[in-house]
């Protein structure tokens, strides 16, 4: 690492523009209208406002009215007393408002999950598209399937897969979307790697995403005998429709209905044979609940992923950890922005927030003379190796 490049400071809000203060203005308080049937005790929509207000106005932090559902939790509140929501990086900023959104709902005391409702809805509708798509998936070559898989775990939520489901990164979605793809070099170190592994996938979102990631981990058990897939999700509820045990556990239900196609019920029955057999573990490490970036997991979840195959880690809110969500220049080199990471991983990501590295600048004027707000508007992507 180069010591002379100086660190820059958190993604913070920036009052009356960007993408932070719009999350605070604009969508936080969608998500909160959205969970007001789960709060029914007016007293708990009433915190749940109270909480939104503080935000918005950067009133200082109560941190007396948090759970404290770890030691983590309760150190990191200890340190946050004399602060506002102003003071705040994004990242600290949007996992203190889940987590107390948790907190009002009594999720630490009762199990009260305000997400579930709509996880559920996500599986629903996941699963048509899911059925309707994986017959061509299933006929491809391994190689090819895996490429595939990856994409679909990618792109999840695209209402059209048939751009998807080729041999070749030809379609008009992949060319015009994706701005960087290093897939070849993972698919090629898995293909070399003749001893057994394991595979590490830090999951995100239930739903589509989900459905997906099973798909792309059916693939990968099938295509590698001397391979193990260990699924990292949340412990708690987070950001909406971040993945739970429990999420997965209703998935596979779905996928050995009867009345799916026999291509969706048979590959539920393998997934389900991998666990069986150990082939396939699901994991919820407090880590995963708790405001930390990679360089800063605990010591044994930090060796046991230093020690691994390869990690893929999916999502926009993992690959902020890789780079402590930093106003990073987006040409910063991967080795730079991820110092302190002990272990390398396959980041795919759609771009949802303001965090990139490892990215040429023409490939950003590119991505910018489409859209202003390309780097947040969802609409490109990266699979990248990161750490």
């Amino acid at each position: 690492m180069n010591t002379s490049i100086n660190t820059p400071d958190p993604i913070k809000r920036i009052r009356g523009e960007g993408f932070v203060d719009y999350t605070i203005t604009r969508r936080l308080p969608k998500i909160l209208s959205t969970i007001e049937k789960q709060l029914e005790d007016h007293r708990q929509l009433e915190a749940a406002q109270r909480l939104l207000q503080s935000v918005m106005e950067g009133s200082p932090i109560d941190t007396k009215i948090f759970s404290c559902p770890t030691a983590y939790w309760e150190n990191y509140l200890d340190h946050l007393s004399r602060l506002t929501w102003n003071d705040l990086s994004f990242f600290d900023l949007e996992f203190l408002f889940y987590h107390r959104l948790n907190s009002i709902a009594g999720y630490f005391d009762n199990g009260v999950d305000v997400f579930w409702p709509t996880r559920q809805r996500a599986l629903a509708e996941a699963i048509p598209a899911l059925d309707s798509g994986l017959e061509k998936i299933l006929q491809l070559s391994d190689t090819d399937l895996l490429k595939t898989t990856i994409r679909c775990s990618l792109f999840a939520n695209e209402a059209d897969y048939s751009q998807l489901i080729t041999s070749r990164s030809d379609s008009n979605l992949w060319n015009d979307r994706v701005l960087l793809d290093e897939s070849d070099e993972f698919i090629s170190c898995l293909e070399q790697h003749p001893v057994k592994g394991d595979i590490h996938i830090i999951a995100d979102n239930a739903g589509h995403e989900l459905c997906w990631d099973l798909v792309m981990v059916d693939a990968l058990l099938r295509s590698f005998n001397n391979i193990r897939v260990i699924i990292h999700v949340k412990p708690w509820p987070m950001f909406v429709s971040d993945a739970l045990s429990i999420d997965v556990e209703e998935t596979l239900n779905r996928f050995v209905d009867e009345n799916l196609s026999e291509g969706i019920c048979l590959m539920g029955q393998r997934l389900r044979s991998a666990m069986d057999c150990d082939r396939l573990l699901i994991q919820a490490e407090a880590d995963w609940g708790e405001p930390r970036h990679f360089s800063a997991l605990n010591d044994d979840l930090s060796n046991t992923l230093s020690n691994s195959t390869i990690v893929i880690s999916k999502g926009d809110l993992n690959y902020r950890r890789f780079v402590q969500d930093r106003q990073w220049p987006m040409d910063t080199p991967v080795e730079i922005a991820t110092y302190g990471v002990p272990f390398k991983a396959l980041a795919l990501r759609v771009l949802k927030s303001d965090a990139l590295i490892g990215i040429d600048l023409s490939i950003a004027e590119t991505a910018a003379a489409k859209f202003d707000n390309w780097r947040t508007r969802g609409h490109f992507a990266v699979i990248q190796s990161l750490g």
